[in-house]
């Protein structure tokens, strides 16, 4: 089934890409966009665990997707935050030149 290869392979990548970016801290921006792309990964290994019966795939997915979920809760208030501040400091430096 060429549709579930597919799928396996996006949330393999999905996943890899999003540990990259949780791993590197850059700013919370980066951060909280990684817990995001964890939640799509999460909802595609999601699917392949319900298209295959596999209860362990589907129940391990199903709790880090409420994991992502929490990443995503804590982190967005400190990336809108970091935002705030980056918008001000470009407005003062606008201003003073």
């Amino acid at each position: 089934m060429v549709e579930l290869g597919l799928l396996r392979t996006f949330a393999a990548g999905a996943a890899i890409v999003a540990a990259a970016m949780v791993a590197a801290n850059v700013n919370a921006r980066i951060t909280v966009a990684g817990f995001a792309i964890f939640t799509t990964a999460s909802i595609a290994w999601l699917g392949d665990g319900l298209l295959k019966s596999k209860s362990s795939l589907v129940i391990q997915n199903a709790l880090l997707l409420l994991v992502n979920i929490l990443g995503v809760w804590r982190w967005l208030p400190r990336a809108e935050k970091e935002a705030k501040r980056s918008g001000h400091e470009r407005a003062r430096s606008l201003v003073k030149d």
